[in-house]
This record gives C-alpha cells, structure tokens and sequence, in this order.
C-alpha cells in the first residue's frame, strides 16, 4: 500500500508545477478545486486505492510545486547586463559557460556569465609585461569597466570561436540587445526560452579576445577525438552523424539540412543522446563485467553512467535516463526487482526539485512521454500482433508505444504528425543499434588513437549512409509530413486520459474494449480539428519587416498573399500553416515585385506544401527573376498566371481579389463585409501617380487600410476614408499616426503589436493583447 501512496504524492508535485503557467490565484484556485474533487471521487470508486487524506496531502503538495515552479523563475538581478540594453557598442568581460555550437547562419553560439562590462564600447587588449599605463586620463575614462552580472547569448563569427572552450575567460565586443518576444501567432517565443535559462540579453558579437590560458583538459579533449575518429573515417556528413548517434546533438554540430532530413521523417530521437544510448552504454558495461562480482558490475556501471553524463551534457533526457539506469544498477545490487514506472515518476520528481523549470523543456516532456509508453503499452502491442513472428512483434512495439503516447503533446506543439514515422523507425532501428554500439568502440579506440578508431568508423560507413537514404527516401512519400493542425489542451488530456484508462483499466484490457477506447482516442485528436477547420472564418496579417503577408482561411480555401524571404518562409511561415493544418495553399498571390520574393515561395514548395493556382503581377516582366520558382511550380503542376489590371478574382462568395492600378501596384479585396485597399509601395512619386489619376481616387474608398507604414498623401487618405489601417511595417511615420488619429481611424501595426487577425466574431485583434493577457511564467 505504501507504493501507491508514493505513487499518488510524487503525481501531485508532477501536477502541480505544471498548474504553474497560471495565474498566482488562478493555479491556488485550480489545483486546490481538482485536488479537493479527486480526494471526494476516487476513493468513491477504487475503494482499495490510498484514502482520502492521501489526495488531500497530493493537493497540498500540489500547490506547493506549483509556487516553487514560480519561486525558482529567474528574474534579472539589480546589476544584470539586460538593464543596459540596447547599446550598439559595448564591451563585456565574464567566462563561457557551454562550448561553442553553430547556428543555421554559420555564427557561432554560445552562453556566458558576466563579470564586467564596458559601456563606452572600447575594447581593451592586455598590454605587454612592463608596458606604460594609457597615456591620457581619457584613455582610462574609455577602458572603465564596471561590474555586472547575468548571463548573455552570444553570436559571433565563426572564426572568433577557434580554440574556444568551456570555462574560457574572454573579452567580447559587440551589440547588446533585449531578445524579442514572438511576433507571430504560433512562433518561436526566443525571449521566453532565454529567461528560462537565466538569460535576459543578447550580443551580437564582432571581436573576442580570450583572457588568460585555455583549459588544457576536460570533457572537451575526448569529445574532440571522438569525433574526430569518426569524421576521420567515415567523412561528412556520415561521420557526424556517428557522432551524433553516440553523444547526441549537444555535443556534435550535425549539418542544418541533414537535422532536417531527421526530423522530417520522425527519426528526430536518434539524433538526441537518450534513453536508447544510455540502455547500450549500461548494458555493454554489464556485460564486460559479467563474471564479476555484483559489486564490481554496480561500480563499472556508474563510471559508465557518470562518464556518458560528462561527454553528452546534463540534459533532461539524459539525466532521466542515467538517474534510471543507476536505479536498475542498485536493484541489481542489493537483488531486489526494479518497478520501472514508479523509477520513472520518482526520477522526474527529482529532476523537477533539481531545475522545476524543466517542466517546460520539450525533450524532458517528449523523454519521459515516450519512455512510459515503452514501459506501459509495448508489451500489450506487441500481444495484439499474433500473426507476426514475436522478434518482429516486439521490434514493432517499441516505436508504436512511443508513437501513441508521444502523438497528443506533438500535435499541441508543432500541429502535425509524420505519418510514415513508425517505419522510418522500424527500418532505421537494427541498423542504429548497430552503428552506434559500433560508434562507442569507435570513439573508444579514438580517445586512444585516432587512426584506429576512425578504422571502425569506416567500417560503419555504409549503415551510417543507409540510414541517410531510409531518411531521404521516407521525405519523398506523399503526405510525409502532414499538418493536423494545433490541438486544444483539453484534446491532449483526454487523449491522455484514455490512455491511462486503457493501461489501468482492467474492463479495457480486451481486445475489443481496447480497440474502441483507441479509436475513441483518435476521434477526440482528429476530428474536432478537422470539423473546425471546415469552419473557419479567419484572416491573419502576419509580421516580417515591411512585407504585407496575408493568410485568409475561407469555407475550406486558404489563400497567401505573399511569401516573404526563404528564412521567413521556413521557419515562421510553414510552422505557421502546420498549426492552422494547412497542407495546401488553393490561391497563393504575390504582390511583392522585389526580384528575390521568390525564395519564400520556393522553401514553401519545397517543403511540400501544394499550391492550387499561382497568381503574380510580374511574372511576365521579369521572368529570369522567377526562373527556379516557374519551374518549381510547374514541377508542382500548380497553375500559374499573371493577374491583369481590373480582373477579378473570385476566391469564394466571402473574397474576392482586383488589381486596380499597375506601378504603383493596388489591390482592392472584399473580404466578408469589409472592403481592404493594400497600397504596395507609398514611395512619394508613387503617390504622386496616384494622385494624378483623378478618376482613380474614387475606387480607392475602402474599410481597412492596407499599407507599409510610410506618410500618405492626404488626397489619398480622404478618397480612402478608412475605418481601420494596418500597417505591415517595422514602424509608422509619426506624422501619419497622428493623422490617422486626427480622422478617429482604428490604428494597428504589426512593428509594434505583433500578428494581427481577424474573425467574424472577434473582430480585430493582435498577439500583443494574447501575451499581455497571459502570466509572465
């Protein structure tokens, strides 16, 4: 009885620092509701469980994580660095704190704690032994430095990076900035991510200048041999990717499009050190020590255990993994059976008392996710695949169990799934398993002798590039990667909900009961997206520099009025669509004539995402300009055209799209019952031709004002006369806020509030009001 307890408490501190994202009264109210009407309904029904005192002492405890959730989120210090941001020139000093890794730029990134600052931006440069002091008193006014402290993320060169360690004293010169928050719905929020870390400013670095030796030894040194060994004998990218089998991505710098490769087909866990590495570690340690005694096993396990730690880095699914496998190392010991799952709720706990902020961080999520699916479903999966030889049975149970009960908090993430995951996983996982068993002896032998393990890893050569072709050839099926779209939260609990019923649920455990709780399962994450997807009525003004971007979602067609540059497009753009469930643009519009507006449109199309028609202003004007995308979209059988003055493009009976002047481009949309005017370019010859236009000005009465934040002629706003503008701008000419204002016009932009959108019922609003509304946490 005493287990079940234990069980029940350590859910409760689980539970509770997830309530953290609430409110402080908010959380109270919540988790003490919950907990108060668990206590009264579960002891009703499982009448041999804990008594109710029990669940009353989880809520206790509940609220209690929740508030230590809060207690240990970093804030800035009084002399934090980020109080002097924004600066364009500043010097720091302090010591790095996480060895250099390389962004998709080609910049080099790291974190750093922080000793010294200086302000006026002069970088000083240690003077020769004996040297004279500065020969002016302004020289010292200028080389002042001053304490500080905090952390920052720093991006330099890649050059500046050489010889650069952990534990490195340095000098750094640079632009000091505030990261920004997220100005897209469903983006990246880079500020939230830092200042979980403790970080609260970045440096955008030009000059670094090392202050004192370098370490002459550490972790560092075996990482460097090791990949070396493998590189060295399986070359680029194969040899890095043995790396990465071995010690994860952490510790190993894999190319940007190979990662991707990885992660479009849901081979993304093979890449991140994990359970999986750390179960081959552990076991090659049993087995050396096999005919030892118990004690000697136990010892040769933690050094393996403890060794592993120090080479991949403390994350959470490491020190998961390691926390259980010191576990198991302990049953084995003292010769008691391990309970896997109460192992897996106490090892969370304890990581969560460590950093409670890990309650946030995706791979300890993802980890100890996937890691109960393995313990509770495998074996019940594999029971369910009689007709299947039991080695194959369980080869395929593995990636399923991990498949399922990973699947809700994906698609609340990222939106969508990959559907031909599981047999990415199954073909790709005897070949993994070996080549990384392989790639520990490699990097073994390379710690030794570098030649000799890089013989190893030429061995592995051709596992290692079949592994890169399963990856390359799942990405070329149809529909490899598929947008769900973002589920709700309530979605994700029930699923989950339904999942611990069919684990605990003795009712549930035959066949047929089981098999109508999962499809039940799969109703409750699929359908309600798809019914509400057949229903919406939206319009989003995303934010990229001074570009109008539209994505309008009508009756079943989506349509984008613009792209933006390949950056945009990839990283912002398509998350953006997997969460709206978008695999198809029906209409997509360009009214961008700059020559290289092309590129967004082509990292869409590339990344699979189909067009319908193709509609542009310049297509035939310049078309050496549209070379790769024209053939892209013919590639793609996308139909394509070039919108002629005064045409009319009927979306539906809710939009419609008319060119109603060329240079300067104008386009005029009926979007429900608002009439939109988008003014492309308001340069002031633009707006001079305009104006001389005289039988122009009467169409360009409008209800939105669409346009890219520069002054507009006053003649041109009057035959406007809008009821709201938007400006997709960075920011808006002061002068034309104000006469805006002066005309009572509903003002927005996106520079300064963030992604707008708008939907019959909600009218108008922005993500900046989305952000405000929720808690700091």
């Amino acid at each position: 009885m005493r287990e079940p307890i234990l069980l029940v408490l350590a859910i409760s501190f689980i539970a509770g620092a997830f309530a953290s994202f609430l409110t402080d009264w908010m959380a109270f109210y919540v988790v003490l509701g919950i907990g108060i009407g668990l206590s009264l309904l579960i002891p009703a029904l499982w009448q041999l469980g804990p008594k109710r005192w029990v669940y009353l002492l989880g809520t206790v405890i509940a609220l209690l994580a929740c508030f230590y959730v809060k207690w240990r989120t970093p804030q800035p210090q009084v002399n934090d660095i980020a109080k002097y941001a924004p600066l364009s020139n500043v010097v720091v000093r302090g010591q790095v704190l996480e060895p250099p890794t390389l962004t998709r730029s080609e910049r080099a990134r790291f974190v750093m704690a922080i000793a010294e600052v200086n302000l006026a931006g002069k970088t000083v440069r240690p003077l020769p032994p004996n040297s004279p002091p500065p020969a002016t008193e302004s020289e010292n006014v200028a080389a002042k430095f001053i304490p500080a402290s905090g952390k920052l993320y720093v991006t330099v060169p890649l050059i500046e990076v050489t010889g650069l360690r952990a534990g490195q004293a340095i000098e750094l010169s640079g632009r000091l900035y505030l990261p920004s928050r997220a100005d897209n719905f469903g983006a990246f929020d880079f500020q939230s991510y830092l200042a979980r870390q403790g970080v609260f400013a970045g440096l955008s670095g030009r000059s670094l200048i090392l202050q004192g030796d370098s370490p002459s030894f550490g972790e560092w040194w075996f990482i460097s041999r090791i990949v070396r060994a493998h590189v060295m004998g399986a070359g680029v990218p194969e040899g890095s990717l043995l790396s990465s089998l071995v010690l994860g991505g952490r510790a190993v710098d894999l190319p940007s499009d190979l990662k991707d490769e990885f992660v479009k087909a849901g081979l993304a866990a093979i890449l991140a050190a994990s359970g999986f590495q750390v179960t081959l570690v552990l076991g090659a340690a049993i087995a050396i020590s096999r005919k030892s005694s118990l004690k000697l096993q136990f010892l040769s396990g933690c050094l393996c255990l403890g060794g592993y730690l120090l080479l991949t880095g403390a994350s959470p699914s490491i020190l998961r993994a390691v926390l259980m496998g010191f576990g198991s190392l302990m049953g084995m010991l003292v010769q008691r059976r391990s309970r896997p799952i109460a192992g897996l709720i106490v090892t969370a706990v304890l990581l969560l008392i460590y950093q409670p902020l890990w309650i946030w961080d995706l791979g300890f999520q993802f980890s100890f996710l996937a890691t109960l699916g393995l313990m509770t479903s495998s074996r019940a999966i594999a029971q369910y695949l009689p007709w299947l030889p039991p080695a194959i049975a369980d080869l395929l149970s593995v990636p399923i169990a991990a498949y399922v009960w990973t699947i809700p908090l994906q698609l609340l993430i990222f939106g969508k799934v990959a559907i031909y995951s599981l047999i990415a996983n199954v073909l790709t996982t005897p070949i993994v398993t070996i080549a990384t068993y392989g790639g520990i002896i490699s990097g073994v032998l390379g710690i030794m002798f570098i030649p000799l393990g890089a013989a190893i890893a030429w061995l592995l050569y051709p596992l290692l590039r079949l592994t890169i072709v399963i990856a390359q050839w799942v990405n070329t099926l149809p529909m490899a990667s598929t947008s769900i779209g973002e589920i709700s939260i309530w979605q994700m609990l029930i699923a989950y909900g339904l999942l611990m019923a069919i684990w605990l649920g003795a009712w549930l455990h035959k066949k047929q009961r089981w098999t109508i709780a999962f499809t039940f399962f799969c109703l409750v994450l699929f359908v309600p997206n798809a019914i509400a997807q057949a229903n919406t009525f939206q319009i989003t003004l995303p934010f990229f520099n001074d570009v109008p971007i539209m994505l309008i979602k009508s009756q079943n067609q989506t349509v984008l009025v613009n792209s933006g540059d390949r950056q945009f497009a990839s990283f912002t753009l398509r998350p953006m669509l997997a969460k709206s469930g978008i695999n198809r643009l029906d209409w997509a519009i360009a009214t961008d004539t700059q020559p290289d507006f092309s590129d967004g449109w082509n990292a869409l199309v590339a990344d699979a995402v189909q067009i319908g028609q193709f509609r542009d202003v310049s297509l035939g004007v310049a078309p050496k300009a549209y070379q790769s995308l024209q053939q892209a979209l013919l590639s793609s059988k996308t139909a394509t055209a070039s919108l002629k003055l005064r045409e009319s493009l009927t979306i539906n009976d809710q939009v419609q799209m008319q060119l109603i002047n060329q240079a300067p481009d104008i386009f005029k949309l009926k979007i429900a019952d608002l009439t939109w005017l988008l003014i492309a370019n308001n340069d002031p010859k633009s707006q001079q031709a305009i104006v001389a236009k005289k039988e122009l000005l009467p169409q360009l009465a409008a209800d939105v004002l669409w346009w890219t934040g520069g002054q507009i002629e006053p003649a041109i706003l009057q035959a406007i006369n809008p009821k709201i503008a938007i400006a997709s701008a960075t920011s808006v000419v002061e002068a034309m806020i104000n006469q805006l204002y002066e005309n009572k016009v509903r003002v927005f932009w996106t520079g300064r509030d963030g992604a707008i959108q708008w939907t019959p019922s909600q009218e108008f609003y922005t993500l900046r009001d989305q952000q405000d509304g929720r808690s700091p946490i």
